[in-house]
């Protein structure tokens, strides 16, 4: 809503001082872009062209992740067309082909993997060159690397002691090539934050609450010598333990015994049910005595609140910000002052109620006023539709990129697109930790069987916009986009690539039990050529 209206008041000329001085655009991840970003960007190029500049895009068609909302990766690929038909400039082409980052044997898999699909090749950008390995030789072209075990809980402690090795150990010699190579961390600016674990999802559950990958890892790592973990989206924030805590006091001191939430209509189950939660974690950790105890207790603060009997003063303050609240609660709540996770937990806390006051009714203040006693039951309802409840039904989102750099001593797990823009010396990928068998209910992850949400909802919208309906069908734009997550997974290791997964999926054609996946190689006809030169460990 906000990107429309800023297109409107651009159309309606009502920032042309903003426009009379604009002369360079330059616009970075465009393979990113939807259709209406597109047309602020031409607005942005019309106005610098009128001010004698030009507008300049950088994107890889290869990289295009945000399908699922709406960036259509055609904006950049037909670019030239478009903004010569639109705007009649015309366009320079400059091919950024040469890569800095990977040694040579970590490119020649990126472009091996780029072209494996027949299909794939007729969404690229035409006659896209070659990507050339320009790295300084010095460093060791280490082969990929493959892990594939029997079962999970094997796969985790493997890869536990793996990573221990190379950071905290004596490091894991590979042979290859008839020479012996060293893999360990260097051991004066290496560290835990070299290495970063990508998987299709950084959960450390799925939705019936078996344990994934990144929790078996996180189990195994703390185990003697211990190593942490930095995975603040392991686990969705109405489920943090810290978080459910924080809220829960929250609710205890806005609204002792629910009277307040109790009288609110249609409240949604979800959100009613984890406030009931909250509250049980609250309770626990009051009787638990946390400091500090002095000048006031945790349980005197709260029981003050319910109270509404002031604590060092003689009357109880009008007004009261909820953030005020928070902050004050979070003085018992340690790990939201000190662990790195922590503190991630309680951005999203105070973001949500510093948004709130943005557009809620009370700005996100508790009104307690003795003329008008109605304004504390309506303040507090409105405090608990627009913080609480988003915060109960899973509407917040937790924003790690708000720390300026990743924990030094923590090993990172996310997403793909987490991970997108960043490069690691160790890049460990999960291809397949979760496919024992080829189930249907697995396939949009590794081999799409249609198109599934995002293809659907962009035929049910795309035929009402000025790009019509896709040329191509939900299947094969599942599949596409299955390709591109893989090339920006691999792609973002430095020196060492890690493949892990199961068994199951690398061995499976030995017994005719074929598990296909893209990430392993397959292309969308059920031809399984591989994934070339991987040595296994």
């Amino acid at each position: 809503m906000l990107e429309a209206k800023f297109l409107r008041v651009l159309k309606e000329g009502k920032l042309e001082d903003f426009l009379s001085q604009l002369k360079l655009v330059l616009v970075d991840e465009y393979q990113d872009t939807n259709l209406l970003q597109e047309q602020i960007y031409f607005q942005f190029a019309q106005a610098a062209l009128k001010n004698g500049g030009s507008i300049t895009v950088v994107g890889d068609d290869d990289q295009s992740l945000y399908h699922f909302r709406g960036a259509t990766v055609d904006l950049f690929t037909n670019f030239k067309t478009r903004i010569k038909d639109q705007l009649g400039i015309e366009v320079g082409l400059i091919n950024l082909s040469k890569n800095y980052r990977s040694t040579k044997n970590i490119v020649n898999l990126c472009n091996y993997f780029a072209h494996l699909d027949p299909h794939f090749q007729e969404v690229r950008v035409d006659s896209k060159p070659l990507i050339e390995a320009a790295r300084n030789p010095e460093h060791t072209d280490f082969p990929v690397l493959g892990m594939f075990r029997k079962n999970v809980d094997i796969l985790a402690y493997d890869l536990s002691r793996f990573i221990k090795k190379v950071i905290q150990g004596e490091g894991v010699n590979i042979q290859y090539k008839g020479e012996d190579l060293l893999i360990k961390a260097h051991p004066q600016e290496g560290s835990a934050a070299d290495i970063s674990i990508l998987c299709s999802s950084p959960l450390e559950r799925n939705a019936s609450g078996k344990k994934r990958l990144p929790l078996h890892l996180r189990e195994q790592l703390m185990r003697n010598p211990s190593m942490e973990v930095f995975n603040p989206r392991g686990e969705d924030l109405e489920r943090v333990k810290e978080a459910q805590i924080l809220c829960g006091l929250i609710l205890e001191c806005l609204d002792p015994e629910s009277v307040f939430e109790n009288d609110i209509e249609k409240l949604p189950l979800a959100a009613r049910k984890n406030f009931h939660t909250w509250r049980k974690e609250a309770h626990k950790f009051i009787e638990t005595s946390p400091e500090p105890h002095k000048p006031v207790s945790l349980a005197q603060f709260v029981k003050a609140w319910q109270k509404r009997q002031p604590l060092g003063r003689k009357s109880w303050i009008r007004e009261v910000t909820v953030m005020e609240l928070a902050y004050k609660l979070v003085t018992w709540i340690k790990p939201l002052q000190e662990d790195v996770e922590g503190l991630v937990y309680l951005e999203a806390v105070t973001r949500t109620i510093a948004q709130t006051g943005l557009f809620s009714s009370f700005g996100g203040e508790i009104i307690f006023d003795s003329k008008i006693p109605e304004l504390e039951q309506k303040s507090i309802e409105d405090a608990m539709w627009n913080i609480m409840v988003p915060l109960a039904t899973g509407a917040i989102e937790v924003d790690e990129n708000l720390l300026d750099t990743l924990p030094s001593n923590r090993i990172s797990i996310m997403s793909v697109h987490q991970a997108k823009g960043l490069e690691f010396p160790l890049v460990v990928v999960d291809v397949g930790s979760e496919f024992k068998i080829n189930h249907h209910t697995q396939a949009f992850k590794r081999y799409p069987q249609d198109g599934g949400k995002s293809s659907n909802l962009e035929d049910f919208l795309r035929k009402y916009s000025p790009l019509g309906t896709p040329p191509r069908s939900p299947r094969d734009r599942a599949f596409d986009d299955l390709f591109r997550l893989y090339f920006v997974s691999y792609s973002r290791a430095q020196d060492v690539l890690l493949l892990v997964g199961l068994k199951s999926v690398m061995e499976g054609y030995k017994n005719g039990k074929q598990i296909p996946n893209v990430a392993t190689g397959w292309d969308r006809n059920l031809n399984w050529p591989g994934l070339n030169d991987i040595i296994f460990i």
